[in-house]
């Protein structure tokens, strides 16, 4: 077997898994399956919610060891589903482990369109307006919303700002654009309903459920990052709803 071709699938697979909202149990134990199809005696990742480490050793070949850290974390369970779906082709004897490799790599570079994320965004906002009893006004407002500040967090994101920034900034577009609708045209709805059902896709859910889920599976250090992770994205759209509705008073 081409043992470093193995570790580089594993490590790649692990680091789209962890940058996509992966639970950190899920992305150890992934890792650590396919590491172990080498038949090493020494296989083991260990990994944390900004990064993890990967080693393979054995007396008959020379020891690799890999580091990779994740600066940026965002939701694609999409991703995540494709590499498990890979992973257990791989350990199922299913795929050869060039085929895995190929597969992993065409994940990394072909990301989804952002014009898929804005319009996932203004959908999701829109959808949320309905749901919680808005009319069919509040769900159009709720939508362009969103779509502003889809576009707010993807520019942020491709300048490279720190998340707690972009989040920030995206809440501050979603109190200033909906306020000041509702300000030149207060007929169109409720203000509240519309704020709350545009910074749902903001809402911190799948980093609250990832901090339970690694609690509960015994990686504490990883959870309790999560929930703090969850936390600092929690006030950063309180903050920026705040100040933006602070803008049109």
């Amino acid at each position: 077997m081409d043992y470093k071709l193995l570790l580089d699938t594993a490590v790649m697979a692990g680091e789209l898994m962890l940058a996509n909202g992966a639970e950190t149990y899920r992305v150890e134990d992934t890792m650590q399956r396919m590491l172990e199809l080498s038949g090493l005696k020494t296989a083991e990742a260990f990994v944390m919610v900004t990064g993890f480490l990967v080693t393979l050793d054995d007396p008959s070949i020379q020891s690799m060891t890999v580091t990779r850290r994740i600066h940026s974390r965002g939701t694609n369970l999409s991703i995540i589903d494709e590499i498990n779906s890979i992973s257990r082709g791989l350990c199922g004897g299913e795929l050869e482990l060039e085929e895995a490799f190929r597969k992993i790599k065409k994940l990394k570079k072909e990301p989804h369109p952002p014009q898929a994320f804005l319009l996932a965004n203004a959908g999701v906002a829109a959808a949320f307006a309905l749901t919680y009893g808005g009319t069919w006004q509040e769900a159009f407002v709720a939508g362009v919303a969103g779509f502003f500040m889809a576009i707010c967090l993807y520019l942020c994101s491709c300048m490279k700002l720190p998340s707690f920034f972009g989040i920030l900034l995206s809440a501050v577009v979603i109190s200033l654009f909906a306020g000041g609708l509702l300000k030149f045209l207060p007929i169109i709805g409720n203000l509240d309903s519309i704020i709350i059902a545009a910074i749902m896709p903001l809402v911190p859910g799948v980093a609250i459920t990832n901090a339970v889920f690694d609690t509960l599976h015994g990686d504490y250090i990883s959870g309790s990052a999560r929930m703090m992770e969850a936390f600092v994205v929690a006030a950063s759209v309180a903050m920026g709803i705040v100040i933006g509705l602070r803008f049109i008073q």
